[in-house]
């Protein structure tokens, strides 16, 4: 398990992920309730985002990427529906959503990459004494 103390870019970058992820789960859940889908398709489009947050809550970076990974065809889709409904409030906010979901993901994972190295090289001479 990875420290938690982050920088103060880190650590803002992390709030903002967790709001950009709220919004746009929110987005889902509001363009399904629009739609009256079945509860099988909420499963599919709430669950592989949903199954990313423990790994991302425990600051594990490796869960962030495979959630950049998955996002990208929540991408498609919202071009898909931004291209079907131009006028769509709705649609806008999704794509813009999925967009700041995905740049923010990236950004955190650089700074805290960077942050997680920093402090292991630092660690690591204190406990080869």
């Amino acid at each position: 398990m990875t420290s938690q103390t982050r920088g103060s870019a880190s650590h803002r970058l992390w709030l903002c992920l967790w709001l950009c992820w709220g919004v746009f789960l929110v987005q889902q859940i509001a363009d399904l309730a629009r739609d009256n889908a079945p509860w099988p398709l909420w499963l599919v489009r709430a669950l592989p985002l949903l199954m990313f947050m423990p790994g991302v809550a425990r600051d594990q970076l490796r869960s962030l990427v495979w959630l950049c990974f998955v996002i990208l065809f929540y991408f498609v889709s919202a071009v898909e529906l931004v291209f079907a409904r131009p006028t769509d409030t709705l649609a806008i906010v999704g794509i813009s959503a999925v967009v700041l979901l995905f740049v923010v993901s990236t950004l955190y994972i650089r700074v805290r990459g960077r942050e997680l190295r920093q402090q292991s090289t630092t660690e690591s001479p204190a406990s080869n004494s």
